[in-house]
């Protein structure tokens, strides 16, 4: 079965990605792009998804929210809870995505949720920074 992915947050941060995805991969017609800003409502927002959603019956969907708690995360798990075909992941980065746009088709939406999860843990790191320490004598800098 196909799927979608749903992209929600507050602000313009769905947008944000959304224009950075198209940057990087082009158009795609299985990302949706919602931003949930000061002046939308969480019935507004329901209704926004419930639009998508019924252009899209016949899909899976994944929605891909900014933070675990917030109002797109909670509008989108209560229609997540309506029907076996939907689930919900929070706080995931751009590579995560892009991974999960890539494995869309060779797994169920369940296990692609799994696989955002564990590619947005991989890939969100400290760069550790490795100090060389060059020995004081017998050594000229070339002045």
């Amino acid at each position: 079965m196909k799927k979608i992915m749903i992209v929600t947050g507050h602000g313009q941060f769905a947008t944000a990605l959304q224009s950075t995805f198209e940057l990087l991969l082009g158009p795609t017609d299985v990302l949706y792009f919602v931003d949930f800003t000061a002046t939308d409502t969480d019935k507004s927002l329901k209704e926004c998804f419930e639009s998508i959603l019924a252009a899209n019956e016949d899909r899976q969907v994944l929605f891909v929210c900014d933070i675990l708690g917030g109002t797109p995360f909670k509008v989108a798990a209560e229609l997540a809870l309506q029907a076996e075909n939907r689930e919900v992941v929070a706080g995931v980065n751009i590579g995560s995505i892009i991974e999960a746009i890539y494995q869309n088709e060779q797994m169920s939406v369940q296990a692609l949720a799994d696989a955002v999860v564990r590619a947005s843990r991989k890939g969100t790191l400290r760069f550790e920074k490795v100090i060389i320490s060059q020995p004081c004598s017998g050594h000229s800098n070339g002045i």
